[in-house]
């Protein structure tokens, strides 16, 4: 390869690693815009920091100030960096690793699928996106049901490699003892009762609770113990608005409705189905509202990409690299011209490469021609399999020592001979190129085998 072409890959290899100057501008930006606007010449690149640095962090003093001042706690679950990344630029207060990603992200047909290994990798992503609101890993079932220690145990993995700042479980006062083990641990814990839906195959499905006296009346019973236990919040799932009001009134915590109506201190939705991330025909609880259409705009954007890249209209010159012509000039002398190393250097490792393998296989049935034992073949080798000259031994062995060598040199020439005059030499009109060059293998191998 000549030193023209070397110089322009190490070029365009400096310019990839180092440069970020943009391709396609030709005006200067603001500094405001060229802070907000990443430049990359590699495909893999952050998403960013938050779009809001000056948000305050929310921690559990700020979440005891909202439900003082009764200012509604917004909740959004989250289950990639990029969920998370969104929903803490949008300003919502507490983001909720769900174990609900079970189906919204692993395609699990319910909850009851994920482990606490596959809730750790998600809150893990979760943890690097969110920058000010709070962050509640949800315990899966099997987690923490045992007993108060294997809650904690399970409570203190997701702090310490969830990095989440709570947890939260499912059950009312049966798991009273429980939150009360994880909270005199330092773990803030925000409780779940009303539907449970890890629960579901007891409750008969995914039913609403709370429609009767006797169901409101443990509800509330569910409510009293989980705040005596000192869970610093609850969700109160699939209630009637009503109930949920009554019981929210009774409490010195928020209450976090999702299918309770609007009297409790806060609300919360998975995010996949507010944002209508999901294809037509789906079925989706009475209580979500769809927010936007993300799987629409999605479907839409993929669409236009693949018909652009069969039409070809993608990539246009802006979306490529520079190169200068100089370097293009020397780059396109050096591939084009039949007579130069390039494809050269390309024919002569692939007919040494064949000749190599041939070499070795000759002398090995050489070496049994020789009426040696075949036991005594020590060794078969062929050395410079990437570049002339082409070369291969073999030795035989009699009683552990050598007593015979047999050499075979595949080119004419001297060691590194760049010239592929020896490919067809003394050869006729029509003659396989590498079969003479075989057949002069032979009568050297023969002749030196029986001298």
């Amino acid at each position: 390869m000549s030193s023209a072409l070397a110089k322009s890959c190490g070029l365009l290899l400096y310019r990839g690693t180092r440069s970020s100057t943009p391709l396609a501008i030709t005006k200067p930006l603001s500094s405001t815009l060229q802070h907000q606007i990443q430049h990359r010449w590699s495909s893999h690149s952050p998403l960013g920091r938050s779009l809001d640095p000056a948000r305050k962090k929310v921690t559990m003093g700020v979440l005891r100030s909202m439900y003082k001042k009764n200012e509604p706690i917004s909740v959004m679950t989250a289950h990639d960096f990029p969920s998370a990344h969104v929903a803490d630029a949008a300003g919502i207060d507490v983001i909720l690793v769900g174990d609900s990603l079970a189906m919204v992200a692993l395609g699990m047909e319910d909850t009851s699928e994920v482990t606490v290994d596959d809730m750790l990798l998600h809150c893990k992503s979760v943890a690097r996106a969110t920058k000010a609101a709070f962050t509640i890993g949800d315990l899966p079932m099997g987690s923490y049901e045992v007993s108060p220690e294997q809650a904690l145990a399970t409570a203190i993995r997701f702090v310490k490699e969830g990095r989440v700042q709570g947890i939260k479980l499912e059950g009312g006062k049966e798991m009273a003892p429980t939150i009360r083990k994880i909270v005199q641990a330092g773990i803030p814990v925000l409780a779940h009762v009303g539907l449970t839906p890890q629960r579901q195959n007891a409750l008969g499905g995914f039913r609403v609770q709370g429609k009767t006296f006797k169901g409101a009346m443990k509800v509330l019973e569910d409510a009293l113990a989980v705040q005596e236990a000192g869970c610093f919040a609850m969700v109160v799932e699939a209630v009637p608005a009503e109930v949920a009001s009554i019981i929210t009134s009774r409490l010195s915590v928020p209450t976090i409705g999702i299918g309770a109506g609007n009297g409790c201190s806060g609300q919360v939705l998975v995010q996949v189905d507010m944002s209508g991330n999901f294809p037509p025909g789906r079925t989706i609880p009475k209580f979500v509202k769809q927010y936007g259409n993300v799987w629409a705009e999605s479907l839409r954007a993929i669409e236009s990409y693949r018909e652009e890249v069969k039409s070809r209209q993608y990539p246009a010159p802006e979306h490529t690299y520079p190169i200068s012509k100089e370097e293009l000039d020397a780059f396109t002398r050096e591939t084009e011209n039949p007579s130069v190393g390039f494809r050269d250097n390309i024919l002569r490792r692939c007919v040494t490469t064949v000749s190599n393998f041939c070499v070795a296989l000759i002398l090995r049935t050489s070496v049994f021609s020789c009426g040696a034992d075949p036991t005594a073949l020590k060794r078969t080798r062929t050395f410079s399999w990437s570049k002339p000259p082409a070369e291969a031994k073999a030795e035989l062995a009699s009683r552990g020592r050598a007593v015979s060598t047999v050499d075979a040199v595949m080119v004419s020439g001297s060691s590194g001979d760049s010239d592929l005059s020896w490919i067809g030499e003394g050869g006729g009109e029509g003659e396989g190129r590498s079969g003479y060059s075989i057949f002069k293998i032979i009568k050297k191998i023969r002749k030196d085998s029986s001298s």
